[in-house]
């Protein structure tokens, strides 16, 4: 049996155990779980063990401080150790290396200092010993004692050859001696270390109080907003300081969409109030830039005071929009009258803003005054069209939505939106019943415009409309033509079921890659940087192996395959798409790279728990995350299936967790465990796949609105009708993934899952 079954069995329901296994078997299962990467796991085994006084011996308390830890529940280690005496005792003084790390995670530098220094002195090897001086001279370098930590950095250093170098390029950044930096920094071997060293002298300057020596390198390797932070801190006379004005401002002049354009804006503001003119060209690298809210208070203040042009007028629109301040983005885009061109976008964007303000009534009016004013200018009349399609659309109008983008069609047949508005078109006609019509305008489509990116959907979807008819040969040509055309596509999936035939399956290949040896030495560099907390130096590693595959095809495979059994997904996908750029063979190796698994004992055992097809749940974690357990949303979600901190507690609570921290959501198995409970939830909500996942990408009341609209119960069209396209693509990409997973890994749904078939 294996860990995860026989970790299950002991986790199991009252029903199925009637009485809890004794503290010794839990405890002995924790420390199985915890030594095969299942942390949380051991945590929960050790919860009834812990509420046992009598059990809460230093060993336990020990071992659930190392569980609690791994999986980062820092402020857990602290509650489970705060004020055992055995700290130092025990284990060689694991418990103390741990409060450590604990300390630092919070920022109790000084705390941390103390634990690791007491912990050093309790080490058993030379080792442990280094990786504990490691933490030592993390809190001593935070702490701005620069020559103590650089000392415990080269300490370290001798008894971790592995990342030596890059323990003396930590100390070389903590020298102030440029000759001692220098005799650093010649011992150094690695190029890859050397290659950063720039950077550690810059870093030294700057902690040396050599402001202007360390902005100058910083400049020199386009670290601009470091450059002018410094350059501001350092150049305090009057005649420097406009001579750093006027540096600014030219930066801002000519490399106004450049890096350094944007960073010499942002350190304009030390400067201000600034000229309007100056203002101006502030809130233009800043709009450029798109940051919304600097650009929009630098714009505002130029324009206020009567300086800036139309197309300023239009860049201060749209940052207001990107605030969502759309009443106020509509009132500028209303102020743009001339050029002509500029005017007509404006007055569509104005529209644009109504909609978005709750002022539907009045946005349709100004869309349609777009069209009486601007009929000649083709992007803002197509898109007025298009909108008051989407808006028709949305109230169940599809009558007067079929107008609108027939209308654009005839109208602007050479607009980048006329081939979509022509499908969109026949697909109401479609989904009304009359699919004569639509068969024939979907053939016109991919005559009009065969190299439009809607040539697949349209003859997909004419074969579709001519079965309707009764015209099954006709049907078959076109599935077959979509099925050759781009195996890999989900209409080509769907014709090929039509077709009745088996999906598309790469060519059969064993995973084997030529041998690299320096690229495991490097990855096993970049995974104990990482345990020592040495992150940014970890990803350097990571970034120069990636550079380096590109010697040749093979190379990008056995790196990408690297990669991926090293947990970095995301680099394993990346890295294998250049290979399959350069010519390597798609086959099923390579396509395991593109397509890759984590934690797949788990994934498949928590899918079929659940009633999920696993490699429906593989392929939604495919496009949320490409299995990174360590993703974070824009928006906050989190780990392999992107839940949310507050969806996940709601989940943990309701699964009887004994305790809950967001951070356990970038646990593979708690978030596959949660994430399939909520992906269950929704396939119980809802009656088809399509649906499942609108909801998991677009939320629940989306779903329930567009599941009004004309022909949504059958599934295709449901997916077709998606007012999104990012959700129309994700709820494709997933159907197409699942059958890609299918064929690579053997995956069979459960008798009866929902989501086992389209």
């Amino acid at each position: 049996m294996s860990l995860l079954a026989v970790s299950l069995a002991i986790l199991g329901s009252a029903q199925a155990l009637p009485r809890r296994p004794p503290p010794d078997s839990l405890v002995a299962a924790a420390a199985a779980a915890l030594a095969h990467g299942q942390p949380w796991r051991a945590s929960r085994m050790l919860a009834p063990v812990l509420r046992d006084s009598g059990s809460r011996t230093p060993a336990v308390l020990l071992l659930a401080a190392q569980a609690a830890g791994a999986w980062g529940g820092w402020t857990e280690v602290e509650r489970l150790l705060a004020g055992a005496g055995w700290v130092d005792s025990l284990q060689g003084g694991r418990g103390r290396e741990l409060l450590a790390r604990a300390a630092l995670d919070r920022q109790a530098d000084s705390v941390a200092l103390r634990h690791a220094r007491l912990a050093v002195d309790a080490a058993r090897n030379d080792r442990t010993r280094a990786m504990r001086q490691v933490l030592a001279a993390r809190a001593l370098d935070r702490l701005d004692r620069r020559d103590s930590a650089s000392m415990a950095y080269r300490a370290a250093a001798a008894a971790l050859p592995r990342v030596a170098d890059w323990l003396t390029f930590r100390a070389v950044a903590l020298t102030d001696d440029s000759a001692a930096r220098g005799q650093l920094a010649a011992a150094i071997a690695s190029g890859v270390v050397r290659n950063r060293l720039p950077l550690a002298e810059a870093e030294a300057r700057e902690r040396a109080g050599d402001l202007r020596g360390a902005a100058a390198r910083y400049a020199a390797l386009s670290g601009w907003t470091d450059a002018y932070r410094l350059r501001l801190a350092a150049d305090t006379a009057p005649a420097a300081r406009a001579a750093l004005r006027a540096e600014l401002l030219a930066a801002v002049t000519e490399a106004r969409t450049s890096s350094q354009g944007h960073a010499a804006a942002v350190a304009l503001d030390a400067f201000r109030p600034l000229a309007p003119g100056d203002e101006l060209l502030v809130g233009r690298a800043l709009a450029d830039a798109g940051a919304a809210a600097a650009a929009a208070a630098a714009l505002g203040r130029a324009l206020k005071a009567g300086a800036g042009t139309a197309d300023d007028r239009y860049a201060y629109a749209t940052a207001l929009f990107g605030l969502r301040r759309y009443a106020d983005a509509a009132f500028q885009y209303n102020l743009v009258r001339a050029p002509r061109s500029l005017a007509a976008n404006a007055a569509y964007a104005r529209a644009r803003a109504l909609v978005r303000a709750g002022e539907g009534g009045e946005g349709r009016s100004a869309l349609r005054e777009v069209l009486r004013r601007y009929p000649d200018v083709t992007e803002a009349s197509a898109t007025a069209l298009l909108l008051l399609a989407d808006l028709a659309t949305d109230e169940r109008r599809d009558a007067p939505a079929r107008g609108a983008l027939l209308s654009l069609v005839r109208q602007y047949p050479g607009s980048r939106l006329a081939p979509g508005a022509f499908f969109r078109a026949a697909i109401i006609a479609f989904a009304a019943g009359d699919t004569r019509t639509a068969g024939r305008e979907l053939d016109s489509l991919v005559r009009r415009y065969p190299e439009s990116g809607e040539v697949l959907a349209a003859r997909y979807w004419a074969g579709r409309a001519l079965a309707a008819t009764g015209d099954s040969a006709g049907a078959r040509i076109r599935w077959q033509d979509v099925a050759t055309r781009d195996p890999l596509s989900y209409y080509a999936a769907a014709s090929e079921e039509r077709l009745g035939r088996a999906p598309w399956v790469p060519s059969a290949a064993a995973d084997s890659f030529v041998a690299v040896p320096d690229v495991d030495s490097a990855l096993a560099r970049s995974e104990l940087l990482d345990s020592l907390g040495m992150a940014r130096e970890a990803r350097w590693e990571q970034d120069a192996l990636s550079r380096a595959a590109d010697s040749s095809v093979d190379r990008l495979l056995a790196t990408a395959a690297a990669f991926r059994a090293h947990g970095l997904a995301s680099c394993a996908v990346q890295t294998a798409w250049r290979a399959v750029g350069r010519g390597a063979a798609r086959d099923a190796r390579t396509f395991r790279l593109l397509f890759p698994l984590a934690a797949p004992e788990a994934l498949d055992a928590y899918s079929r728990d659940e009633g999920l097809d696993p490699a429906f749940v593989a392929a939604l974690i495919r496009q949320e995350s490409i299995f990174t357990p360590g993703a974070t949303s824009p928006a906050g979600a989190r780990g392999l299936m992107q839940l949310m901190p507050a969806v996940g507690h709601a989940l943990a609570r309701a699964a009887g967790f004994p305790l809950w921290d967001p951070v356990l959501l970038y646990q593979p198995d708690v978030n596959l465990e949660l994430g399939t409970r909520h992906l269950a939830e929704l396939v119980r909500r809802y009656p088809a796949t399509v649906q499942v996942l609108a909801a998991y990408n677009a939320g629940t009341t989306r779903v329930e609105r567009w599941g009004t609209k004309v022909g949504m119960d059958d599934e295709e069209l449901f997916a077709e009708r998606i007012p999104y396209r990012e959700t129309r693509d994700y709820v494709r990409i997933i159907q197409r993934n699942r059958q890609i997973y299918r064929a690579l890994y053997g995956f069979a749904a459960p008798a009866g899952a929902r989501t086992g078939s389209r």
